[in-house]
């Protein structure tokens, strides 16, 4: 297991996401997110907002992570109103028709993977994204599509709506990123 899963900033990161992807929640929601990792994100809006989803799938491209993923969210798999699905898949395997029952589609990892998953994404459908500023290709970072400032990120992910535009500064030290997130309508 992966315990930096569970470190300051990825935490920080999708607590900060909860926060302002909340208002935009509409009842009976249907939230998937992509390259979902141990799906962390999942359980937060869950144990956060259960009330208000519907259905929450989390995909990523790792088995290993779908396990964990599973054993996390245990929870909510066994009887509960809220409908919970972890896949194995690859997000760049999407299709419109994968996407288009979701009122929200959540990437917390657009630095870890190519860009084609955008392109599934309906127009008009509430995209919420975030990404690092980190650009190099550190093996502990898995950096394949670098952010180095916002604007790079925008114009990669163009919404036709932005309803929040955010940086988030992690400063450790000897270690210091942004996040940025974008919540829109693509």
């Amino acid at each position: 297991m992966d315990f930096s899963v569970f470190s300051h900033g990825q935490i920080h990161s999708k607590l900060w996401l909860c926060e302002q992807l909340e208002p935009y929640l509409p009842n009976d929601a249907r939230v998937i997110i992509l390259g979902s990792w141990y799906n962390t994100l999942g359980f937060l809006l869950l144990v956060r907002n259960s009330h208000k989803l519907e259905l929450l799938t989390g995909i990523d491209f790792e088995n290993e992570n779908i396990k964990m993923s599973n054993k996390l969210l245990d929870a909510w798999l066994i009887g509960n109103d809220v409908k919970v699905k972890n896949i194995w898949k690859s997000a760049s395997r999407l299709t419109e028709q994968d996407t288009e029952i979701y009122h929200i589609v959540i990437n917390t990892s657009c630095e870890h993977m190519e860009d084609e998953w955008f392109n599934q994404v309906n127009l008009d459908q509430l995209i919420c994204l975030q990404t690092s500023n980190v650009v190099h290709d550190h093996v502990t970072w898995d950096i394949i599509n670098p952010n180095p400032d916002m604007e790079t990120f925008k114009s990669k992910y163009p919404l036709s709506q932005i309803l929040y535009e955010g940086e988030k500064v992690f400063d450790y030290g000897e270690l210091k990123y942004s996040r940025y997130m974008l919540i829109g309508r693509k």
